[in-house]
């Protein structure tokens, strides 16, 4: 009996180290290298994640069609905004937008956007005041890691419609305002096991990601400079608008991305909202992916009239009800109107452009927590 205790003892533990791998920066992407992903923005199915720590084995053979599409690393100094990221060692490029990164031994962080950027479909530089990590190494169970977020952008107060600024007492009407998107990343590398997909069985590390991503305001006043909006309306008692409040606010997704030792794609990456809900799964395209050109990679809306001299009509109706920020831009991303806005499927938004010189604009519709955007080009007439 003895014999056999002993025996059993060293089979759990053995198996327990073939189980458990480490992640190291020989997965990190490099110069050259293309990954190759598929996507499901909107799955009717359900991933069975199980407990964690394991072994476990996870059977995701469901991954079998989706949006497929390219990470291709490049050469940053091949792109257009180069010159603002020097540093940079890796650029990714979705079209003409820029993506600028930063390794070392133990992470690549994102340094900011440049070419075409994705607020406003328009060539803007944007840098991260605080530079959120895209990959870090090394990773074990149950270690952890932490990473943070945060970029802004300023809009003049002369880009919004003067019905929002109304309630500003006229010593405290900002000259600019200041819109910040800031995510905080929490990871634990809680689970290990074996993964089933696309006919492949792999060994596998599994990190719950919990992230929380906040959206704030903030104005510039003459002699106070900038000032975070609540602050500031709570110590001069002035009323904002109600929008302001809806706009405002915390968003918090759990997202659980599957690592191999020898891969350099993350096998799965699944997000899941504030209530457990799966909202999007991400997976490794080995070649046995289906591509699912329905499953798009974004809401798209419709403007009419299109040539236009007066009002538009922004038609949502593929798009969540809630609150957004429209912002229209020329094509040197110059911002001439801005607004947060609640949009409805039901209900078309309308706009007064009649103030907007002739010339082709760039009309972009972001949600309140940058995670999902869509853009499309506007002509105004005289």
């Amino acid at each position: 009996m003895k014999h056999f205790l002993l025996f059993v003892i060293a089979l759990v533990f053995n198996s327990g180290l073939i189980a458990q791998v480490t992640i190291t920066s020989t997965t990190f992407p490099k110069k050259g290298d293309v990954l190759k992903y598929a996507e499901n923005t909107n799955p009717t199915y359900t991933l069975d994640l199980k407990s964690n720590a394991g072994p476990h084995q996870w059977e995701f053979n469901v991954l079998s069609s989706g949006r497929k599409f390219q990470e291709s690393y490049l050469d940053p100094k091949t792109g257009k905004d180069a010159a603002s990221f020097a540093d940079a060692d890796i650029m990714l490029k979705e079209e003409d937008q820029e993506e600028y990164y930063k390794s070392s031994a133990t992470k690549i962080e994102a340094l900011g956007f440049g070419g075409i950027n994705p607020i406003f479909n328009a060539p803007v530089v944007v840098k991260y005041v605080k530079r959120p990590a895209l990959r870090q190494a090394p990773l074990s169970f149950i270690s952890t890691t932490a990473s943070e977020g945060d970029f802004r952008i300023s809009i003049p107060a002369t880009a919004f419609p003067d019905s929002l600024l109304a309630n500003f007492p006229a010593a405290f009407r900002p000259d600019s305002i200041r819109v910040e998107f800031v995510s905080t990343t929490s990871s634990l590398m809680d689970a290990y096991g074996k993964l089933m997909m696309q006919g492949q069985n792999l060994d596998v590390l599994r990190e719950k990601a919990s992230e929380t991503s906040q959206t704030r305001i903030s104005v510039r006043v003459g002699f106070l400079g900038w000032q975070n909006l609540e602050t500031l309306a709570s110590t001069f008692n002035i009323p904002l608008p109600p929008f302001i409040g809806q706009f405002l606010g915390v968003n918090k997704t759990t997202t659980y991305n599957f690592y191999n030792k020898d891969k350099k794609e993350i096998l799965v990456s699944a997000t899941y909202d504030s209530i457990n809900v799966l909202e999007t799964v991400v997976f490794a395209d080995y070649g046995n992916v289906i591509n699912a050109v329905k499953d798009s990679k974004g809401p798209t809306f419709t403007l009419y009239p299109n040539p236009v001299s007066d009002m538009v009509t922004i038609n949502t109706e593929n798009w969540q009800d809630g609150m957004y920020l429209i912002t229209i831009a020329d094509l040197n991303g110059k911002i001439s109107y801005a607004e947060p806005t609640q949009l409805s499927a039901q209900n078309p938004k309308q706009i007064n452009i009649s103030d907007l010189n002739s010339g082709v604009y760039i009309l972009t519709i972001r949600d309140r927590f940058n995670k999902k955007s869509g853009s499309t080009r506007m002509v105004v007439l005289d």
